[in-house]
């Protein structure tokens, strides 16, 4: 039988089943054809039913049950009215007390044949559970005692109202009318948790809303699978049976879906609050219900533990059409609201509220346009969670990336080598030009010299003398004639030498230049481009018949080009070189309104008009 529920799972559905007709034909639809299933799953239900004389034989352990009680039946003081609920060990009446003070309140009563150990003390740990809390929001406990066959019951008020769901959709609230209600369930449950109390079976049927004075109030019901937090509520208490999960798979955390949930703590009600919150504002739970009802066990707890829901704004839109008009948009929970959702509805119970209270804390924010503590998950988290789930394809995807990581690195330092390139081509240009200045400066001071060595040499040759009788001048002016020819000797060696460098450099920058243009690190390329538009009086550009343009002969892409062209170069280029003019040359016969360059010059000149560039590259 295809997706065939294991006997686990068809148990727990079963002893949730009150009736035993129902629950035979129950196990009938589920087992089918399937008689060793059927035997086995009645022989788990027998089992659970029975105390310590289980191992004796049960002529029929389906159907054996002592009598019930039903309408009319007195118990104690209290006189039950008709039947208003059940549970899987316990039924509700409505019943009516006659002293010391006249009032209708609910009964719970175990039910008959479920009075094994087990059952007793749960049942036990329900009735202090309720009777240690003191909420307005906690159905208070009145009375307890046992039956005339000795199984426990325990008497509560009456709450007359709706799950909290149902109530939310029927009165169509918006999305603050909803949160306000909501904390309330927050209030209760924090003071549940202070007392030691964890309810782990929170869902909408056990929020009930009753009107009181026109006003909803919201009342938190069953705690009959509650959990002591460090502390024993009744000396026996058993509170997990080993192989069995407690609680509603719809509204259960991940640990507590485990066999043994050792793990579950307050922190499980707070994943129980996620989903509850998420169905108020959505319509729908995290997790689809049909999925998990025809899950196997295992696949059940993998749903439970792994599958992430989508955020509530998410789900909501696509739902909405379905659902019909909420009093809810996604645009309303768009945001911090999300978040809100998916911190209570974290796998991991260490990145949930640490408390009722800290969740309904962060709700008040939201609704006081706060600052809310829920925030997205990093990145670190979301790849640690993922990469748990995709070991095989994350390493491969891993060594794919390093290697485009490896690229990249690569890519980079060829940038990085082009700016320093460029850098170093701009000193040799400095120093050149301070070579050039000094070359002029001894060219003037050497004309000036050769004059006075022609007077000086004309004066000697008039005095026909020997050498010894020589002005004493004259030494002086060959000594400096001779270190002005050495200078000049140097410089020009020195510029030739700084010539070839700087040819081979303008090579070597070119290439680079052309590699950073087409990178895919648009940063660096339009830093680059930032650089070179700006660096003369008049930025030319020149453009081609498809519509490219090309700068100092270098096609650059046009998205680089605009954001080039969005802010002047840091160092205030635009100010100290006064580069007031933007020219655009098109092909011979274009003109500027032609389609295939007529959008393009728009945005470029749209950019210019921004930093103060003047243009004309549109006819007026």
């Amino acid at each position: 039988m295809p997706n065939q529920p294991t006997p686990e799972i068809i148990l727990h559905t079963a002893l949730e089943i009150p009736g035993p007709q129902e629950r035979a034909a129950y196990l009938t639809e589920t087992c089918g054809g399937d008689q060793a299933l059927r035997e086995e799953v009645e022989m788990l239900i027998a089992a659970h039913f029975a105390d310590e004389t289980f191992m004796e034989p049960l002529a029929d352990p389906l159907w054996l049950e002592a009598r019930s009680e039903r309408e009319g039946d007195l118990i104690g003081r209290y006189k039950l009215l008709r039947q208003i609920g059940e549970g899987g060990f316990g039924t509700v009446f409505l019943a009516e007390q006659s002293q010391p003070v006249k009032r209708q309140v609910a009964l719970k009563v175990i039910k008959p044949g479920m009075d094994s150990k087990e059952i007793i003390a749960r049942f036990e740990a329900e009735r202090q559970a309720l009777a240690l809390m003191d909420h307005p929001h906690i159905a208070k406990v009145h009375d307890a005692g046992t039956t005339d066959g000795g199984r426990p019951y325990f008497v509560m008020e009456r709450v007359i109202g709706v799950p909290i769901t149902k109530y939310c959709a029927g009165s169509h609230l918006d999305t603050r009318e909803r949160l306000e209600i909501f904390t309330g369930v927050c209030a209760a449950v924090q003071h549940a948790h202070q007392k030691g109390i964890i309810h782990r079976d929170l869902k909408p049927s056990n929020i009930l809303i009753a009107l009181h004075d026109g006003k909803p109030m919201v009342k938190v019901i069953d705690f009959g699978i509650a959990k002591a937090i460090g502390m024993e509520l009744t000396e026996n208490t058993v509170f997990t049976q080993f192989g069995r999960m407690m609680g509603t798979p719809q509204y259960m955390s991940p640990e507590q879906a485990e066999l043994h949930a050792l793990d579950v703590d307050t922190r499980s009600d707070i994943y129980s609050l996620g989903v509850i919150l998420y169905e108020l504002l959505t319509g729908t739970t995290p997790l689809d219900g049909e999925r998990l009802r025809g899950a196997a066990y295992g696949e059940m707890q993998r749903l439970i533990r792994e599958q992430t829901p989508p955020k509530p704004s998410t789900k909501l839109a696509e739902v909405q059409e379905q659902l019909g008009p909420s009093g809810v948009t996604p645009r309303a929970l768009r945001g911090d609201l999300d978040w809100i959702v998916l911190k209570a509805l974290e796998k991991d119970p260490r990145r949930r509220y640490e408390s009722a209270g800290a969740m309904a804390e962060d709700l008040f924010r939201f609704l006081q346009h706060k600052p809310v503590e829920a925030r997205p998950p990093s990145m670190t988290y979301l790849m640690q969670r993922f990469t748990r789930r995709h070991r095989g394809p994350v390493f491969a995807a891993a060594a794919l990336l390093l290697a485009l990581v490896l690229g990249a690195v690569g890519t980079t330092i060829g940038m990085k080598r082009a700016l320093d390139a460029k850098q170093e081509l701009v000193r040799k240009n400095v120093e050149l030009d301070r070579q050039k200045l000094a070359l002029v400066d001894y060219k003037e001071r050497l004309a000036g010299l050769l004059e006075s060595n022609q007077k000086m040499l004309g004066e000697i040759s008039r005095m026909s003398t020997s050498e010894a009788k020589l002005p004493t001048e004259f030494e002086a002016l060959r000594k400096e004639n001779q270190a002005l020819l050495d200078k000049v000797s140097n410089e020009v060696a020195n510029q030739e030498r700084y010539a070839e460098e700087i040819e081979r450099l303008r090579r070597a920058n070119a290439e680079l230049e052309r590699l950073v243009i087409e990178s895919k690190d648009t940063d660096a390329a339009v830093e680059w481009v930032r650089a070179a538009l700006f660096e003369d009086g008049i930025t030319a550009l020149t453009a081609n018949e498809r519509g490219q343009f090309y700068l100092d002969g270098k096609l650059i892409p046009f998205p680089t080009l605009l954001k080039a062209f969005a802010t002047p170069p840091d160092d205030n280029s635009l100010e100290k070189n006064t580069p007031r003019w933007l020219d655009v040359t098109l092909p011979a016969g274009a003109k500027p309104t032609d389609a295939v360059y007529h959008s393009r010059l728009r945005q470029i000149a749209a950019a210019a008009d921004q930093i103060g560039l003047r243009h004309e590259l549109l006819p007026k």
